[in-house]
């Protein structure tokens, strides 16, 4: 199943106001990320923990190592401001699974204790209630509240009040420290979207928890989606699901105000599921690796995908590729064509093309109102299958590209496959070996 909440805001700050990773090794999760252009700008260390902030154009992410000599006390870490680790409770002296695990939002200062009320009375559980903390930067105001969604956490931010580079205990990392990268033909400026992946029969849950205690409501992907029913189905092969929710967050719920869609205040959460009896897709191989539900990947949105994953590819960044049979299947289509875009580039580089366009008409007048969106699935950030990214980019489409999740499914399970072989064939090698060895002595 996929779910989808759009959230809107006006407020100087993104939505999202960073994303936090617990990991095992900090400087190692830095230089992969440095890889996709995210540059060093603030640190903290505290009792509990080590953290890194760093920044690619409007996006932050926190990467936090828990200390291994501390025995993990709940009561402890909530004295510490703004702590929480995935890893909470567990009192084993080495963190085993690297995971992307906080969303933290930005939120209206007036309305920061409506949200956690709210959420309280709807059965939702609160970590960390309203709490202001301050230094020579200013005070800012938090919250913590744990997601119905696996290990997932929402940290609830508001910095009116505060003025440093981040948040308080964080600091500023001089530049002649950070590795310099060529940015100019990146473009990267924001997250496109969140997608959660949960165990079978669970996002129905997931849905209605933040229906309840965050006001979002679902909107429909595309003609064929009934999302209060069956959603969208992707069947054949696939065995995929798809609901959609739009979320404006609004005065009533205290986070932002109404906008325009596909602005940089704009972002979409995602719920994904497989259906019942499928085993060898990526969201059970995440779950696997993951042991749990959680953050499956993020989406950062770019204006220039062809540029900018050329530029990643060079820093060494891998990326997925459909099978070549997926821009052989493009090639024939009449509303693929009418875009106009290079397949041949598309191809080598891997992206995927999705056109939205169900109106019909001639082709001038589907030339004149495009809706299409073009991205690429990135490689697992981490050695295990824990999280990665997608890049891309829309021009006015608002969906997930139904086409590219099933090419993407598809390349998964080739590159499997492709895998599989070449493990049989090694084998084989070595058992020949072996005999032949045998022979000789």
């Amino acid at each position: 199943y996929y779910y989808c909440i759009r959230v809107m805001s006006e407020i100087p700050e993104p939505v999202v106001h960073h994303l936090e990773l617990c990991v095992c090794d900090a400087n190692d999760t830095l230089k992969r990320l440095q890889r996709y252009g995210f540059k060093l700008f603030a640190k903290r260390q505290t009792p509990f923990c080590d953290s890194l902030a760093v920044k690619l154009g409007r996006i932050i992410l926190v990467v936090s190592q828990r200390h291994y000599n501390e025995v993990i006390q709940n009561d402890a870490i909530r004295a510490e401001p703004l702590t929480i680790l995935c890893c909470e409770g567990n009192s084993q002296t080495q963190h085993s699974i690297d995971t992307v695990f906080n969303l933290a939002f930005s939120v209206k200062k007036e309305d920061l204790s409506k949200i956690t009320d709210n959420i309280k009375s709807m059965g939702g559980k609160v970590i960390q209630p309203p709490t202001q903390v301050q230094d020579e930067h200013g005070a800012l105001t938090y919250a913590i509240i744990k997601s119905c969604c696996g290990n997932v956490v929402h940290t609830l931010i508001n910095k009116d009040d505060y003025h440093g580079p981040f948040c308080t205990g964080f600091e500023l990392v001089e530049s002649d420290t950070c590795e310099v990268l060529d940015d100019s033909t990146l473009d990267i400026n924001y997250i496109d979207h969140v997608t959660f992946a949960c165990y079978s029969g669970n996002s129905q849950t997931i849905i209605e928890f933040y229906e309840k205690c965050f006001g979002m409501n679902r909107f429909q992907i595309g003609n064929n989606d009934d999302e209060r029913i069956n959603g969208l189905i992707l069947s054949e092969d696939v065995g995929l699901r798809l609901r959609a929710m739009k979320y404006y967050w609004c005065s009533e719920t205290g986070l932002s105000y109404r906008t325009k869609e596909n602005s940089p205040d704009a972002m979409m959460l995602v719920v994904v599921e497989s259906l019942k009896g499928q085993i060898n897709c990526n969201v059970q191989a995440y779950l696997n690796d993951h042991q749990n539900e959680g953050i499956e990947h993020v989406a950062l949105n770019t204006m220039t995908i062809t540029k900018t994953v050329s530029t990643l590819q060079k820093r060494g960044v891998q990326f997925r590729k459909p099978p070549m049979a997926y821009y052989e299947e493009l090639r024939k289509h009449e509303k693929i064509s009418v875009l106009k875009q290079d397949l041949d580039a598309l191809s080598r580089l891997g992206i995927l093309l999705d056109n939205e366009d169900d109106s019909g008409g001639s082709p001038e007048s589907r030339e004149k109102a495009k809706k299409y969106l073009m991205q690429i699935f990135s490689q697992p950030l981490f050695d295990k299958k824990t999280f990665f990214f997608e890049v891309i980019e829309r021009i006015g489409a608002k969906g997930l590209g139904t086409a590219n999740i099933l090419a993407l499914v598809r390349s998964i399970r080739e590159e499997e496959r492709r895998n599989s072989m070449k493990h049989d064939a090694k084998k084989q090698e070595i058992s020949k070996e072996s005999v032949t060895d045998i022979r000789n002595c």
